[in-house]
């Protein structure tokens, strides 16, 4: 039971981590993606 118990402790940290890694990465990429717009000089990004 205590092997049982330690794999799910696991496999938890790990889902929580995959759930809050995905956002945080979709707001980094997005922000990067503006940012090249703006260095090659279009005003309207994001819209």
């Amino acid at each position: 039971m205590i092997e049982l118990s330690r794999e799910l402790v696991a496999y938890a940290i790990i889902g929580v981590l995959v759930i809050v890694a995905v956002p945080t990465g979709i707001v980094i990429m997005r922000k990067r993606r503006r940012e090249k717009l703006r260095r090659r000089g279009i005003k309207t990004y994001g819209h």
